[in-house]
């Protein structure tokens, strides 16, 4: 008592977003209607410094593909040797394809009217949405993810990379990493899904949504992410141990990894943050996430992190930031988030 500081019982957790929708901005659709299953080649991982180098579409009408959509884009910049070896296109072959200004408004054309689907949507979607916000373009549409679809319904898989699905489902996919090849690999997986929703009689994406909560195998599988929590009160401590607890003898998976509606059932007398780069706020405005995902995420936390750009200069060296400045643009995104959401904004050191 006589020292001039206090302990702050908390935890650097392995967070996981057990409480993500299969089905985001459903209106009401059936599994009848018609439906867009795509799949994009980039440059790499974020869809604010990253672009687009090849679409592959299938569109689905009564359970049949009725129609396809398939184009090289040109990026305007040189094509990665690690990305020419994983999708197997070069700059040559995209050299004389229109850029993502004047495709997106045609891929956009063939979606109109339809549901689109994509393995993990979240990443392909945070594409076209940001293009298509910065080429002044209202597209606010629903889709789903068959990586969540599958989890729900084929909870007992390992992983559920596309061609761990395509094996079980014996689906053929010849040329992985290639668009046209992943969509219809996909379109193929998701119909399959759908007659199995069927036989659970789910016949509409509302519906869907309300049952599709994941069982305890299925999150344990669900990527981790950093996140911090402090017990306010005693309390907050002991339900803090009850996630830890449970972390570790319920929902082990390589790591203790917590679930987001565990937190909330626990949440009394405890502070939650949303922790370093690894934390899932940093990382879903690093990959240029649809700002309505982003607020979700911010909605969860009671503070948000940011710290010295030293702590993340590797992601210079990896391509994954552009330059110091980009650094400071992501904490300067996290303090507007904050200030916008009524957040507290922490600057925290990463020390451990």
């Amino acid at each position: 008592e006589k020292l001039d500081f206090k302990v702050i019982y908390g935890v650097e957790a392995y967070l996981v977003d057990d409480t993500k929708s299969i089905v985001t901005n459903p209106d009401g659709q059936d599994f009848s209607g018609e439906f867009v299953v795509f799949d994009l080649e980039t440059t790499g991982f974020s869809a604010l410094v990253d672009k687009v180098i090849e679409i592959g579409a299938v569109k689905i009408k009564d359970g049949e593909i009725v129609d396809r959509f398939s184009t090289f884009v040109n990026p305007k910049v040189p094509i990665s040797f690690r990305i020419e070896n994983l999708t197997g296109i070069s700059d040559q072959m995209v050299m004389s394809s229109g850029t993502i200004e004047d495709i997106l408004p045609d891929f956009l054309k063939f979606c109109e009217g339809c549901v689109m689907v994509a393995h993990n949507a979240e990443f392909d979607m945070s594409f076209i949405i940001n293009n298509a916000e910065r080429l002044g373009i209202s597209f606010s549409p629903t889709y789903i993810d068959t990586v969540l679809l599958s989890q729900f319904l084929i909870p007992a898989l390992h992983n559920y990379k596309l061609d761990t699905l395509t094996k079980h489902l014996n689906v053929v996919l010849d040329n992985h990493h290639r668009a046209v090849d992943d969509a219809e690999a996909t379109a193929h997986i998701f119909l399959k899904l759908i007659r199995m929703l069927a036989d659970r009689d789910i016949y509409t994406l509302d519906k869907l949504n309300e049952e599709g909560t994941l069982d305890e195998e299925s999150v344990k599988k669900l990527h981790q992410y950093h996140c911090i929590i402090l017990a306010a009160n005693e309390m907050g401590r002991i339900n803090l141990y009850r996630l830890v607890s449970a972390s570790h003898m319920q929902y082990f998976n390589r790591f203790p990894k917590i679930p987001k509606s565990l937190v909330n059932k626990y949440r009394e007398g405890l502070i939650i943050g949303s922790a370093c780069e690894a934390g899932e706020l940093y990382r879903a405005i690093l990959d240029g996430r649809p700002e309505e995902e982003i607020i979700r995420l911010v909605k969860f936390y009671d503070y948000l992190e940011i710290q010295p750009i030293g702590n993340n200069n590797f992601m210079i060296a990896k391509g994954m930031a552009k330059d110091e400045e980009q650094l400071r643009d992501w904490n300067r995104d996290i303090l507007r988030l904050a200030d916008e959401l009524g957040k507290p904004c922490c600057a925290t050191g990463d020390v451990h």
